[in-house]
């Protein structure tokens, strides 16, 4: 049951992301990063292609960093961008 929630809640992110690309008033981003956290400390698939994502596209990598130090981000995304580090 925990992972077609989770699949869910992937989805709902990024349909957020995508909003808030639109609206100004919705930081987008955020969700974007949530979603990917989501993606990447559930499924091994999601952690794979998070980590290439952020081998290929600097501007993913620098995203990810720019919401850890976000005073909104959740405490444990150092364990998100530590499973997606593309240099390890």
């Amino acid at each position: 049951m925990r992972k077609p929630l989770m699949a869910l809640a992937v989805a709902g992110c990024f349909a957020m992301a995508a909003i808030g690309g639109l609206i100004p008033i919705l930081q987008g981003w955020i969700f974007f990063v949530l979603g990917l956290y989501l993606l990447a400390t559930e499924f091994e698939t999601g952690r794979r292609w998070v980590k290439a994502g952020r081998r290929r596209l600097p501007f993913l990598n620098r995203w990810i960093v720019r919401a850890r130090d976000h005073r909104w981000a959740p405490g444990h995304l150092k364990e998100f961008e530590d499973l997606t580090d593309p240099t390890k």
